[in-house]
């Protein structure tokens, strides 16, 4: 049975104002009867803040809607006063109270908090949250950088060109055309099926514009992962860099979006939150589903991306991904399979803290290389920020 709260209040969060309702509530026998209630309506703004904080006085617990971004900053200084603040995911709230007025809804919100259908959200710590927010940002620089390469391609095939211009010989063309340099004969001679016309002027400005962007975008995100390298606990992150498919971009998405994991029950809790469980039941080692469960977007994709990793470098991975794939017919439900597995054992490298499992590689490096555990970022870079 829930615990009534007789004391409380709820908290409508807008773009730039805030409605508050506070309410005391008398329980007699089945019956809670409302003794006082009252709305109020503050600019969101620091005077606001202050004069909401007067008028809540020895209301010391609430409630509040999660509006976008707008109500991070009022809960960091109601929380750092000394307030017990819960936070509700709007569509959660929608299906309780529905789409009602700011005064009807700061009102509706208090009661259903007090009475205990409200189910609190998760709210990462400040520096949760600042972790979270430069992985994210760093996810939009990285397809920013994508878009920039394929506009780089999409000139250069204009022309006729059929060079691949990032890898190590592709690019030192591109240079070379970007600065209007010749090429040597010997350039000349081993890519003549792969060269196109003489680039005019425009795509030569085209392209010296689009590479310069490229290469500030890049030098934003290693300023970004050297941050990022300070933030996340270098045990923990070394822990992680054990498992197959996982790099420092993976390991520190998992970390911006998790937060604290004691918040997850179990692994199963887990893959829930990270979207990564099927709608139906699992049999054995097979996970027969038709869609999965909707969760948080972000670590789902580092997930899948990991899984595809792993598949490549880890023979152990390698071999369930076959068997699943064997047994199902989908190559599909096996990457979800190795992905949800992926998401298991990270749960408990986080939860115990050490990585013990143990792995097969069957990738075939040539000398001198190693495997890319996350994109362009090699096992060796990633220790380096350790």
């Amino acid at each position: 049975m829930q615990q009534i709260k007789l004391k409380t209040f709820g908290i409508d969060v807008g773009e730039s104002k805030i409605v508050v309702t506070k309410i005391k509530l008398e329980q007699q026998g089945e019956q809670l009867i409302e003794r006082e209630s009252e709305t109020r309506e503050f600019k969101y703004d620091n005077e606001g803040i202050q004069q909401l904080i007067n008028f809540l006085g020895d209301y010391k617990e609430g409630i509040m809607e999660a509006t976008g971004v707008y109500f991070y900053y009022l809960y960091d200084k109601l929380t750092q006063k000394g307030y017990n603040i819960g936070v509700v995911n709007p569509l959660q709230l929608r299906e309780i109270l529905g789409k009602k007025t700011d005064e009807l809804d700061s009102k509706r919100l208090a009661l259903a908090y007090a009475i205990g259908v409200i189910k609190t959200s998760y709210i990462p710590k400040e520096n949760e949250r600042e972790l979270r927010e430069l992985e994210r940002h760093r996810k939009q620089l990285e397809e920013r950088i994508t878009q920039l390469k394929n506009m780089i391609r999409k000139t250069l095939q204009t022309a006729g060109y059929k060079i691949e211009p990032f890898n190590k010989e592709g690019r030192q063309i591109l240079d070379k055309l970007v600065k209007g340099q010749e090429l040597t004969n010997e350039e000349k001679e081993k890519l003549k099926n792969l060269l196109g016309r003489k680039l005019n002027k425009g795509e030569v400005l085209i392209l010296k514009q689009l590479v310069e962007e490229m290469n500030m975008v890049e030098g934003q995100v290693k300023e970004i992962d050297d941050m990022i390298a300070t933030l996340i606990p270098k045990a923990t992150l070394a822990e992680l860099l054990k498992i197959p498919g996982i790099g420092f971009t993976t390991a520190s998405t998992i970390l911006g979006e998790v937060g604290d994991i004691s918040r997850f029950s179990n692994s199963k809790a887990f893959c829930s939150y990270a979207g990564l469980s099927p709608r139906t039941k699992q049999s054995g080692e097979f996970l027969s589903h038709n869609g999965l469960i909707p969760g948080n977007k972000y670590l789902r994709r580092v997930f899948f991306l990991a899984a595809r990793v792993a598949v490549r470098v880890d023979g152990k991975f390698n071999e369930f991904y076959t068997r699943i794939k064997e047994r199902s017919g989908s190559g599909k439900k096996a990457l979800v399979a190795v992905a949800n597995k992926l998401a298991r054992i990270v749960f408990h490298v986080l939860h115990d803290g050490v990585y013990k499992g143990d792995s097969k590689k069957v990738v075939r490096v040539r000398k001198g290389r190693e495997p890319s555990v996350d994109g362009d970022l090699t096992l060796s870079s990633a220790l380096d920020k350790l």
